[in-house]
């Protein structure tokens, strides 16, 4: 039996393809199936294709989508032209009968027309073509009809009585008609061992729940793709726990209320991509010489400009690693799954704190926007650290002489004091300053000042960032981030090959000291991303000075890899270095 289905919905965009998608993976992990999604959608809302891929296994949590589809379930003719030569040879194409198919499309497959279209009009509307989809796929899957209904119950519920009764009226009919057209798929004849409830999410909404469980109380965004999730997750969240979003003209006003928020005593954060992080350029600066901690969420996409919002790519790092004009402390975490999502996002707002800087959390639109069914994850109560707060005896005896908000100290962290505290007052400015937060541009002082800042990080230099997987027995180290890990992961799996794999999860500062040891322990490192000048090589050759050592595979066409390319690369550098 095979080891997972992997099953596309595609149609025009606005019809309800995603949300199908969503409902199934739903009511799939309620069994106990593992499930992971990847979209494809057009830069508009709506018109245009659209389609969902969704891989489905019954043992272990699913790494990569399939590029080649056990099904198809076509609602447009661009779905079928696009995504045709991707079935596999015995595959089944399922079509709305509205569309016209060439007789190429019927040889050596099994293709069903179904009246998706015809049951949503006389039924309810032909919006409601999704519902006609849901019913029939539900028979594909081995859903009952009252499972199914309990679905559309849940989706349309809220919508009105008569909307309700015409959707259940269109789920009824095609249920029906698909029950004497379509079998069940033969993977879905047994149920998985353990049907135990799942988890089942985004990237998004795993840095929107982090962010609350670590007491995060304020966001201000401006809508972007793919990153508006996570401010419209915290938008539902935060009234049940007293936080607060804020959705700004632009991105200079969301990080500079974030920048007020923080300084005001609230962990506070924003989330964004790139054209947007680029107008956040100057108030990563601003929180960096003033040394206020905020998280900051980049959810890269295809650039440069507008670029291709829709599309995937990691080419934001070098702009991230920089941090714009001027040089300031920063962190940057990069998680490569979504309990990562969550987990680095606690820990994020720890280091913020901690460090007295800008942290960066530095994701992907695959990673942000894919969901997968995954076993639960613990939410605990994390410790929270706040960092050095003035004590009261530092506060006491500042009365006199001012609260040296930015007093030199040995590791550069000096204690800070929320505003309204009994002698805590000082002054914060962007320009250069003293110790009492004063302008100041006397020479030695921007010097005690600089070195005071940059050196606050550099214990993370020491501590390890990077995870590996395997035995280190090889000779070679495939090192990767975000979203591409699990790809990559799939591929290392399938090859068998003698060689090791790791994901980098802190890239600033880059964690040196390990990758001097993986350097020494190692006749290669190949680093794959997605990005045309290999940038997460670069900073890793500009860290350590060993380029020989450290190769880059790169894709910038707005895709990612595929299994199947993974492994050839994992073959084609291996040959190499027999």
């Amino acid at each position: 039996m095979n080891k997972n289905f992997t099953l596309l919905i595609g149609g025009i965009q606005g019809e309800g393809v995603v949300s199908t998608g969503i409902s199934l993976m739903k009511a799939l992990s309620r069994r106990g199936y593992y499930t992971l999604s990847e979209r494809k959608f057009s830069s508009r809302i709506k018109g245009g294709n659209t389609h969902v891929a969704i891989t489905i296994a019954k043992k272990e949590e699913v790494n990569s989508v399939e590029s080649c589809y056990d099904m198809i379930m076509a609602m447009d003719q661009d779905s079928i032209h696009l995504n045709m030569h991707q079935l596999k040879p015995k595959g089944i194409l399922l079509y709305d009968e509205d569309i016209k198919i060439d007789e190429e499309w019927t040889d050596g497959l099994r293709s069903i027309a179904l009246p998706l279209s015809a049951i949503a009009k006389k039924h309810g509307k032909l919006f409601m073509k999704n519902t006609s989809v849901i019913g029939c796929l539900g028979k594909v899957t081995g859903f009952t009809y009252e499972v199914l209904q309990e679905m559309v119950t849940e989706a349309y519920g809220n919508k009105g009585e008569e909307v309700l009764d015409q959707n259940i009226a269109v789920l009824k009919t095609a249920f029906n008609h698909a029950s004497t057209t379509i079998s069940r798929a033969s993977f879905f004849d047994s149920e998985p061992a353990q049907a135990k409830k799942k988890m089942m999410m985004i990237g998004n909404e795993a840095i929107a729940i982090g962010a609350v469980v670590a007491g995060c109380r304020f966001m201000a965004g401006y809508p972007i793709t793919p990153a508006s999730d996570v401010m419209e997750n915290l938008a539902l969240i935060f009234p049940l726990v007293g936080g607060k979003t804020v959705q700004t003209e632009d991105e200079v006003a969301a990080i500079a209320m974030t920048i007020g928020a923080s300084h005001a005593g609230v962990r506070s954060m924003t989330a964004t991509s790139g054209p947007g992080m680029t107008l956040m350029g100057e108030g990563l600066g601003l929180a960096g010489m003033t040394e206020t901690p905020i998280v900051v969420v980049d959810a890269q996409r295809a650039g440069p400009s507008t670029g291709m919002p829709t599309k995937m790519e990691q080419s934001d790092l070098s702009f991230l690693y920089h941090g714009g004009h001027g040089e300031y402390a920063a962190i940057i975490l990069s998680p490569s799954t979504l309990q990562e999502c969550y987990e680095m996002t606690v820990d994020a707002f720890n280091l913020a704190d901690r460090y007295q800087c800008p942290v960066i959390i530095m994701t992907d639109l695959n990673l942000s926007l894919s969901a997968k069914t995954i076993d639960e994850i613990s939410f605990s109560e994390p410790v929270i650290d706040r960092g050095q707060l003035a004590s009261t005896e530092i506060l006491e005896s500042s009365y006199d002489g001012g609260f040296t908000r930015y007093q030199l100290t040995e590791n550069g962290i000096s204690a800070r004091a929320i505003p309204g505290t009994k002698g805590g007052q000082h002054q914060v400015t962007g320009l250069e300053h003293n110790e009492l937060g004063r302008p100041s541009d006397h020479p030695e002082n921007r010097k005690a000042m600089m070195d005071k800042r940059m050196k606050k990080t550099d214990p993370l230099k020491e501590r390890e960032g990077i995870i590996l997987e395997g035995k280190a027995s090889g000779s070679t180290l495939f090192l990767t981030f975000g979203s591409l890990y699990g790809t990559l992961k799939e591929a290392w799996m399938r090859t068998g090959k003698n060689v090791d794999l790791a994901r980098i999860g802190r890239i600033k500062p880059l964690p040196v000291k390990q990758l001097e040891t993986l350097m020494d322990q190692y006749e290669k490192i190949i680093v794959v991303e997605c990005n045309y000048h290999g940038q997460l090589a670069n900073i890793i050759n500009q860290e350590t000075g060993q380029p020989q050592k450290v190769k880059s595979i790169t894709r910038y066409d707005g895709k990612g890899f595929s299994i199947e390319e993974m492994m050839e690369i994992m073959d084609r550098w291996c040959q190499e270095w027999k």
